[in-house]
């Protein structure tokens, strides 16, 4: 899991799937946006263990979030959660494998399909919870809607810069914000603020 992480980040994969999914959550509703991680994470986590769709996963959210330029709790809070919801196959989770192992020693072994037809209520059923609690735990908690934070920017290196730039981002008036480093378009010193306006990094 941890050799998969490295991969992903060394290779610019998480960054690249990141910007792809960054550009798609402003056109989400974030309520649809939450049931939408923990579905895609609960799923991912039925065929990798939960450590190595966390190290995958993550990391992608991560830059999503910048990418959109809304605070990565946003995402990556569900996704953390949903990386627990590994019901449905025999190889989701350890105890799934254990029980698959000590059924062999009974007169009729359990199947792919008993797996199956047991694990897809209670995984749709643990979809739902997940993504109600996550939604409204994570805003009682964390505040996930407020504006993409200095650590989050700071955090990920050279694609995001804080810049003491007054504005209103969300609906919120600050005195500094998250400027998205302009990659794709070739010059590396213009960003991106979160109204759309290109300004000068150097």
């Amino acid at each position: 899991s941890i050799a998969i992480n490295y991969g992903f980040q060394d290779s610019g994969l998480s960054i690249a799937l990141g910007e792809l999914v960054g550009s798609l959550i402003p056109c989400v509703p974030p309520f649809v946006l939450n049931l939408v991680v923990v579905t895609s994470v609960t799923l991912c986590s039925q065929v990798l263990s939960s450590i190595s769709t966390a190290s995958t996963m993550l990391p992608v959210l991560r830059a999503a979030s910048v990418q959109a330029m809304v605070n990565p709790l946003a995402l990556m809070l569900p996704a953390t959660v949903a990386t627990s919801l590994a019901f449905l196959l025999p190889t989701a989770a350890p105890p799934n494998v254990i029980v698959l192992a000590k059924s062999q020693e009974l007169g009729r072994p359990l199947r792919f399909r008993e797996f199956f037809s047991s694990g897809l209520v209670l995984t749709v059923a643990a979809i739902l919870v997940a993504t109600g609690m996550s939604w409204i735990m994570a805003r009682l908690v964390f505040h996930p809607d407020n504006i993409l934070p200095k650590w989050a920017c700071e955090a990920v290196g050279g694609t995001c810069v804080w810049l003491e730039i007054e504005g209103v981002v969300q609906g919120t008036f600050v005195s500094a914000q998250a400027c998205i480093m302009d990659i794709a378009g070739g010059d590396a010193k213009v960003c991106r603020l979160w109204n759309g306006t290109m300004v000068d990094a150097s």
